[in-house]
C-alpha cells in the first residue's frame, strides 16, 4: 500500500542513491514508499532492506549456487531488451506466480518516460540458445536497485529467481558500488522471505530513518500488528452496539491516483465503516497511534464495483474509499467510540 508517491521530471544517480537512502523505491516510473501491504488477506507492515556490500562475501550455500548454475546456464549483462522472447517469457511467469504483477514489460519501467528516467540494466541467463530468466537492476552512482527478476516455470527448481539476485549482488561489487536494494520483507513470514537468505541485511526504521541490523520493530509490535488489533476492538464494540458495520481495504492506498481524484478521503489502509440507514453517509473509525486513542469522523462512504477500461479479460473490482466530511472526536477505548458513533448516526437517521 504506497503511502507517497513521487513523480521526478529528472534522476541523477546521486538523487536516486538518495531516495532509496531514504526508504524509497521504483514502481513504474514513479518513486514510491509503502509502509503496509496485504499479505493472504492480513494487513503487514513492510521492511525496506540493503545490503551492505564493502566486505560482503557469498557464504558456503551461496556460492554453491553460484558455482552449480554457472556450469548450467550462460549469463550476460547489458541493455535490457524488449523483444518478444521477453515478452513471452514474462507473460508465462506471470501466470505461474502468486501476487500481482504489472500486466506487461512496459508497465513494469513506467513506459518510455521510465525507461528514460532511469539507468536500467539486464542480466540474462540462456540455456543453450534458450531465454530462461532475466533480471533488471536500476544503477546509481552507489547503488544497485533490484527492479524485478523473472524465470521459466520449468526451470523453477533450479532457484533462478533467486540466483538473478545473487547475480546482481556480484554485479555491483565488480562495479565497486555499496549497497543492494533487493526492496521491502514483511514483518512475519512471507513469500519476500527469500530475500533473508543473502545474509547480514540492513533494515529501514522509518522513526529514527537509519539503516540497522536488528529489526524495527518487535516480533508482534508492528505498527501493522498495532492497527489490526486496535480496529478489531473498534469493529466489534460497534457490532455491539448494533450498527451496520463493514470493513474494507481502502481503494485510495492500492489504486495511483485515486486519492487526488477522490478530494476528501481517508488514507487509512484499513475502512472501519458504520453505514447510516440508507447507506449514504457513514462514519469512520481510525486508531491514531502517536495518541493511543480511536478517532471518528463523519462522511460518506463510496463502494462502487469498477470494469477496468481497455482490457476485456479484467474481472470487475471493488472500489472503496471513505470521503471524509468531519471530525466527530475521539476516545480512548472502543466502547467509548462507538457510542459517539451511535448517536451520530441516530441523529442522521431522524
Amino acid at each position: 500500500m504506497i503511502s507517497e508517491r513521487l513523480e521526478p521530471e529528472t534522476l541523477s544517480g546521486a538523487e536516486l542513491d538518495d531516495y532509496l537512502a531514504r526508504g524509497y523505491y521504483r514502481i513504474g516510473r514513479s518513486i514510491i514508499t509503502a509502509d503496509y501491504l496485504v499479505s493472504d488477506d492480513e494487513l503487514k507492515s513492510t521492511i525496506w532492506t540493503r545490503l551492505d556490500l564493502r566486505g560482503y562475501r557469498f557464504r558456503r550455500s551461496l556460492r554453491k549456487i553460484m558455482s552449480q548454475n554457472g556450469q548450467r546456464y550462460r549469463v550476460t549483462v547489458g541493455e535490457i531488451s524488449l523483444d518478444e522472447a521477453h515478452a513471452e517469457l514474462y507473460a508465462r511467469y506471470r501466470v505461474s506466480v502468486r501476487g500481482h504483477r504489472a500486466r506487461t514489460l512496459e508497465d513494469v519501467l513506467g513506459g518510455p518516460e521510465g525507461h528514460a528516467l532511469f539507468r536500467t540494466r539486464e542480466i540474462t541467463i540462456h540455456l543453450g540458445d534458450k531465454l530462461v530468466g532475466f533480471s533488471w537492476f536500476d544503477l546509481g552512482d552507489e547503488s544497485v536497485e533490484s527492479l524485478i527478476g523473472v524465470y521459466d516455470p520449468a526451470e523453477k527448481k533450479h532457484g533462478l529467481g533467486f540466483w538473478s539476485l545473487l547475480l546482481e549482488i556480484a554485479h555491483a561489487q565488480e562495479l565497486g558500488l555499496r549497497y543492494h536494494y533487493a526492496g521491502y520483507i514483511l514483518c512475519g513470514p512471507s513469500c519476500m522471505d527469500y530475500k533473508r537468505r543473502v545474509g547480514d541485511l540492513e533494515h529501514f526504521d522509518p522513526v529514527s530513518g537509519r539503516w540497522e541490523l536488528r529489526l524495527p520493530w518487535p516480533s508482534g509490535g508492528s505498527p501493522a500488528d498495532v492497527l489490526r488489533a486496535r480496529l478489531a476492538e473498534a469493529e466489534a464494540a460497534h457490532l455491539m452496539g448494533g450498527a451496520n458495520v463493514v470493513r474494507l481495504w481502502n481503494s485510495a492506498r492500492t489504486i495511483p491516483g485515486l486519492s487526488e481524484r477522490v478530494p476528501g478521503c481517508s488514507n487509512e489502509p484499513i475502512l472501519i465503516v458504520c453505514l447510516s440507514r440508507d447507506d449514504a453517509l457513514g462514519t469512520l473509525t481510525t486508531w491514531d497511534a502517536a495518541s493511543a486513542r480511536f478517532v471518528l469522523h463523519a462522511g460518506r462512504p463510496i463502494l462502487l464495483s469498477v470494469t477496468p477500461d481497455g482490457d476485456a479479460a479484467a474481472e470487475p473490482f471493488d472500489l472503496h474509499v471513505f470521503v471524509v466530511y468531519e471530525r466527530l472526536g475521539e476516545a480512548p477505548t472502543a466502547e467509548g467510540i462507538a457510542a459517539i458513533a451511535q448517536r451520530w448516526l441516530a441523529t442522521v437517521a431522524r
